[in-house]
């Protein structure tokens, strides 16, 4: 099976279903409880999770921990992470840029995240996430508001004294590099990574076949365009979609699912909470719980 998750530590492995466990070990609520903190229960659910390794089982892991238990996780990646060509060396001073957690990897494959004569290199990223994972690996990582205008602003607010190289995949909307040279900057954009296509594993085409309605947070424009192109063929099952923000939402072009939410901010948490609101009963449910 291609595409498919291959881990060896927890959450346990089926193929590319996922067990999540609860931080008490249990798997999460018991059958008809709801998840932690009050969330609705979650077990009647495939949560289907389409970006790549790593983050994909961090955030099955946040998902459990504010939803409780999903009937299944799947994993099936949409896009493969390849790096390019060698990066170039970089004149002293440089700064970077990083809208993904991906631009850190490969600088930190490239030997950029060394300090130079002990000062460590200034990084701007785009969110929390992507700075957690840049001042871990060294770098001076000045945090943005999770959106590549918050990034610009974030830069133009405290401009570095020497040139900055953007690290971007090769896809990608709105050059930044374009955006920062015409307020002024010394910036430049350089391809670092591919982000391949990639079918849909067959759990998920399985699951998306099934009656049981899938839950699908969506991190970015490109994934919801490939997971429009390869749904199976109809009938499918209903599709509960998260989107990340505007951007991704305006990227969908796949049948109108049952439910739709956009995260009120572009991070983790408000995603989760978007995942919840799709959950919370509405009133044609409430309806059929009582007969009517």
């Amino acid at each position: 099976m291609t595409g498919g998750l291959r881990l060896s530590s927890p959450p346990q492995i089926e193929a590319e279903r996922i067990i999540v466990k609860s931080r008490d070990g249990s798997g999460g609520a018991a059958a008809g409880q709801d998840g932690p903190q009050g969330a609705p229960a979650a077990r009647n659910v495939t949560l289907l999770l389409t970006r790549p390794e790593p983050a994909a089982r961090r955030f099955a892991a946040e998902a459990a921990e504010a939803l409780g238990p999903f009937a299944e996780v799947i994993v099936s990646p949409l896009q493969r992470i390849v790096p390019c060509a060698p990066l170039p060396a970089l004149p002293p001073g440089t700064a970077l840029a990083f809208t993904s957690e991906n631009g850190v990897a490969m600088a930190v494959a490239a030997g950029l995240a060394d300090a130079e004569r002990g000062v460590p290199r200034r990084a701007w990223c785009v969110g929390a996430r992507t700075g957690d994972v840049a001042r871990a690996a060294g770098f001076d990582a000045q945090v943005a508001g999770g959106c590549a205008d918050a990034l610009l602003r974030a830069i133009l607010a405290d401009p570095p004294r020497g040139p900055l190289v953007h690290l971007s995949g090769r896809h990608q909307r709105g050059d930044l590099a374009e955006r920062l040279r015409a307020a002024g900057i010394d910036a430049r954009r350089v391809e670092a990574y591919d982000q391949q296509p990639a079918d849909l594993t067959a759990a998920a085409c399985a699951a998306l076949a099934c009656p049981r309605p899938v839950l699908a947070p969506l991190f970015s424009p490109r994934s919801a365009t490939l997971l429009a192109e390869r749904l199976p063929p109809p009938p499918h099952a209903p599709m509960l979609l998260a989107f990340l923000s505007p951007s991704v939402a305006a990227a969908w072009t796949g049948p109108a699912p049952a439910a739709a939410r956009t995260a009120a901010t572009p991070d983790a948490d408000a995603l989760c909470a978007a995942l919840r609101a799709l959950l919370a009963p509405r009133p044609a449910d409430d309806d059929r719980r009582r007969g009517a």
